[in-house]
């Protein structure tokens, strides 16, 4: 012990060697951890390819609790389905099998809460606005052009069922074949009121028919037509617009995996 400037006893100056040792010590037990981080096998990627990553999914399914067995089950189908569709994998992805399981859980609690923000929206609309399709038919869209050019005719009626004047509708309409099976739709068709309470007006409406595309509707064939409101606004601005939590809906399901 020696004293300070103060008169107090302090300790001695810890030797050079000593302070040499340690440091050797600290730097033995850094190069371990580094050694044991570096030799810890890194978890293997979701492969872009299909037989690749079937044999990866199938091996690592075969770990998990079923829970996240079925959430890794819809997240392949989900990638495959994207893939199938159009949206091709970014193959500088990398995504493991815990990262898609926790991608997939995430997802579908955000679909979860758009879909019932769109259905409580849907049921306000629906209960101020009621919205009818009758009268379908195809006709030759215009009698100076080919017998080819033809058009399904259809009349959209719409019902003032709240207490407060309307001035504006925005409808999707959506065509299909009697067993569900999608054929056309209209996303956004905006029809002008004012629509008085209890007033019903009514528009008719045209889609051009594409001769492949549109084959079962050029046939004659039964159809399921659907009109829903994607908007509706009334005199002084207020509105009432599910439109938005379906598209917001939409943007998830377009969403880029990573």
């Amino acid at each position: 012990m020696m004293r300070n400037l103060h008169g107090t006893m302090a300790p001695s100056a810890i030797p050079r060697l000593m302070l040499t040792r340690i440091a050797a010590v600290l730097g033995a037990c850094a190069l371990l951890a580094l050694s044991v981080s570096c030799s810890r096998p890194k978890e293997p990627t979701i492969p872009t390819e299909a037989k690749a990553r079937s044999d990866l999914v199938g091996a690592a399914q075969a770990k998990l609790g079923p829970d996240e067995h079925r959430l890794l089950a819809r997240f392949v189908a989900r990638l495959e389905a994207r893939e199938a569709s159009g949206g091709k994998s970014d193959p500088n992805t990398r995504i493991t099998v815990a990262r898609a399981v926790e991608l997939q859980r995430s997802y579908e609690s955000q679909v979860s809460q758009a879909q019932t923000k769109l259905q409580e929206k849907l049921g306000a609309a629906n209960a101020a606005v009621q919205v009818d399709v009758t009268d379908a038919q195809v006709i030759q869209q215009d009698r100076t052009k080919s017998a080819g050019d033809r058009a399904l005719r259809f009349v959209v009626s719409v019902s003032n069922r709240g207490q407060k004047t309307v001035d504006q509708v925005a409808l999707r309409i959506e065509i299909r074949e009697a067993s569900g099976k999608y054929q056309a739709a209209i996303p956004n068709l905006q029809l002008g009121g004012p629509l008085r309470p209890g007033e019903i007006g009514r528009s008719t409406q045209m889609l051009a028919l594409d001769p492949l595309r549109h084959q079962y509707i050029l046939q004659g064939k039964p159809l399921q037509i659907n009109a829903f409101p994607v908007q509706v606004v009334y005199q002084g601005g207020e509105r009432i617009d599910p439109g938005t939590e379906l598209d917001a809906l939409g943007s998830l399901h377009s969403a880029k995996i990573e």
